[in-house]
């Protein structure tokens, strides 16, 4: 009878055992942590001297009811290193947010709304070839693939007459399976692509826009860590 080799390893574990197998048993890597203000306040916001500050962004709100817009492009990044990390970037986002929706106007209204977006990019020189395609856009890279990991957050209600709601709240959104190697091949970038992607410097890049109805003001702290392995 065959005896089993007292030396000998188990098996790999699988896709259909662990999910994740690229990252399997790798230890875990911190990869920097940055933060972003955004202010939404019925008084003109003050014009940045000397500079503006990319992640402190000012918006005014237009008078009730109004929709009020914004987009704050460029609220926080963190540049990764050549090899930061071997297959996986894994982001940690939290929010710490703060507004009141008040209806003024002296009669019903039939919204009101504070909603935002956030959203991750990944910028790399790698992307600046132009046969390289964005699946989240259809178009040439152009050294960039947008929407690769978000968070949406909406408060849509009627309000009366005398309503008023003032919310305080921390979000939060881990990665769950992040950003890996697998999942952008599955997108359809080539593998080559994708390790050239990972070998290479790039940056990581927040973006955040919204919109407001009723709104009075508002506070919004986004926060990033990112892991790798």
């Amino acid at each position: 009878m065959a005896l089993a080799f007292a030396g000998a390893q188990a098996a790999p574990p699988t896709a259909d055992d662990v999910g994740d197998v690229q990252s399997f048993g790798h230890n875990a890597l911190y990869m920097g942590a940055k933060s972003g203000f955004i202010q939404l306040s019925p008084d003109p916001c003050p014009v940045p001297s000397p500079t503006p500050d990319p992640g402190n962004q000012c918006f005014q709100i237009a008078p009730a009811p109004a929709t009020t817009t914004f987009a704050a492009e460029n609220i926080l990044f963190i540049k990764l290193p050549k090899k930061a990390t071997r297959t996986i970037i894994y982001p940690a986002l939290n929010f710490f947010l703060n507004y009141q929706l008040q209806n003024t106007t002296g009669v019903p209204q039939p919204q009101g709304l504070f909603a935002f977006l956030a959203s991750l990019d990944i910028e790399s020189d790698v992307l600046l070839d132009p046969t390289i395609i964005d699946p989240g856009t259809g178009l040439p890279a152009n050294g960039k693939l947008t929407n690769q990991f978000t968070y949406r957050y909406r408060d849509d209600r009627s309000m009366d007459v005398t309503d008023r709601q003032r919310t305080q709240i921390t979000l939060v959104r881990v990665g769950n399976a992040g950003i890996n190697k697998s999942q952008l091949v599955g997108m359809g970038l080539s593998q080559a692509v994708v390790d050239s992607l990972f070998n290479n410097e790039m940056t990581i890049r927040m973006r955040i826009t919204g919109s407001a109805t009723l709104l009075t003001d508002a506070t919004l702290t986004a926060n990033m860590r990112l892991f790798g392995d």
